[in-house]
């Protein structure tokens, strides 16, 4: 029987509390979509998807304690990773190839793409679970 009422849980790690809360407000409005948590540095990130199991999460390149890579290194080890949205200040090619070949599935500038996050999780939602 699948749950009908199921949403996709999404934490959303970035040190920038107003960026996060404005993703938070972009992310709610789209059905079948819960952000269950935000958090500001890497330390709680690794901590919070261990605890949360969230089925994607919205990370920050840079933050205080580490990058987004040290959180992407990390899930290495996790047996089932949630999807990474690299979501990012910094739309250099170097560091986008860096986080998707250390697996992140998407990697957005804030500036200019801050909109494809609610979308590709919305097209990810979408897809019926057998």
């Amino acid at each position: 029987m699948i749950d009908i009422e199921a949403k996709m849980k999404v934490l959303i790690v970035d040190d920038s509390v107003p960026m996060a809360q404005r993703l938070k407000s972009s992310l709610e409005e789209v059905a079948g979509l819960e952000v269950v948590g935000l958090i500001e540095n890497v330390a709680d990130a690794i901590l919070e998807i261990r605890r949360l199991r969230p089925d994607a999460v919205v990370l920050d390149f840079r933050m205080p304690d580490g990058s987004g890579i040290d959180v992407l290194e990390s899930l290495k080890k996790h047996p089932s990773p949630p999807i990474v949205v690299m979501l990012s200040g910094y739309d250099y090619p170097q560091f986008r190839r860096k986080c998707l070949q250390s697996g992140a599935r998407f990697y957005f500038d804030k500036a200019t793409e801050f909109h494809r996050v609610a979308e590709v999780l919305r097209d990810l939602n979408d897809v019926p679970v057998v």
